[in-house]
């Protein structure tokens, strides 16, 4: 969702892009540290014993209206922050394969500021550009497998992401593109029975690849049927660390992550209801260090 932005800011901030768990990293080897009750599987997960469900999207058309604010806070050696409101689309289509396309485009902004390191500067010679005119032009679409994980070389390929040259884009667009379906667990779950997960994941800033170990537990906290539909929610709590040296004697840079995300799914539409996220990121770069904070809210409405 800010995954793009380390090729457009300074490099310390390139950090960013690792806020919310979106499409844009490889994911590694799964060293299988998972706690009893889950049952592993990236695109499929095993069947479910009688007590479990498994979350995934429904093959097939859905149109769904979201409605997501993003704020981004960055202190340290250089700080700033953006606030993000919007409205949009999400256009889902069968891919084939198990595969789904999922288009999306932004309806209305409600808000979009920045401040600091992160306000837009025009190169010498331009006009500043409007962000809101700048959000409203984000648009795109992604491949995605049955649980919202993307395949982003096959993404770039698709006709909604080919732009005439000089559309869109920046820092505004960036942040437009956090629309888009939630990642789902790849474990099965069952109420009150949290499931861990042991990763080792390779995030991508600008070049730069950094090796990350991760550890993520999944609980489904409740199903609640009161609406007539059966809503799952779930906790994801999600830490990581990683450090590699940079290029040209610039020292190390280290990682070090915690997040939490609470999911709300319809599990008889296969659908998401709402998202929230909250993430924090402390990191150093040679001598220079900071902190990023990233909170997210969305809601989804089938159309």
């Amino acid at each position: 969702m800010l995954k793009r932005l380390a090729s457009r800011v300074l490099p310390a901030l390139a950090l960013v892009s690792l806020a919310v768990a979106a499409p844009g990293c490889k994911k590694g080897s799964d060293s299988g540290g998972e706690a009893p009750g889950g049952a592993a599987g990236a695109g499929g997960a095993a069947a479910p014993a009688s007590d479990e469900i498994s979350l995934r999207y429904k093959p097939g058309a859905a149109k769904l209206k979201e409605s997501g604010k993003l704020s981004l806070k960055i202190s340290g050696g250089q700080s700033g922050g953006a606030n993000v409101d919007i409205v949009g689309t999400l256009d889902v289509s069968d891919a084939g394969g198990d595969k789904l396309k999922v288009a999306y485009k932004i309806d209305a902004v409600n808000d979009v500021s920045f401040t600091g390191v992160l306000q837009p500067k025009p190169k010498e010679g331009e006009e500043p550009k409007d962000p809101k005119a700048e959000l409203l032009k984000a648009s795109g679409a992604r491949l995605v497998d049955l649980r919202g994980e993307a395949d982003e070389d096959a993404s770039k390929a698709l006709p909604e992401n080919k732009k005439p040259e000089g559309e869109g884009g920046g820092m505004a667009g960036e942040l437009g593109e956090f629309l888009g379906l939630p990642e789902l667990p790849e474990t099965n779950l069952k109420v009150g029975a949290p499931v861990t997960k042991e990763r080792e994941t390779e995030e991508d800033l600008g070049g730069m690849k950094i090796p990350i170990d991760e550890e993520s537990t999944y609980t489904l906290v409740k199903i609640d049927d009161a609406s007539g539909k059966r809503l799952a929610e779930i906790k994801i709590e999600k830490e990581g660390s990683g450090a590699v040296e940079m290029p040209q004697g610039g020292g190390l840079l280290s990682i070090d992550q915690v997040s939490e995300m609470v999911l709300v799914f319809n599990l008889d539409d296969q659908l998401p209801v709402s998202l929230h996220i909250e993430q924090t990121t402390a990191f150093s770069a040679g001598s220079q260090g900071g902190e990023t904070q990233v909170k997210i809210d969305a809601t989804y409405e089938q159309l």
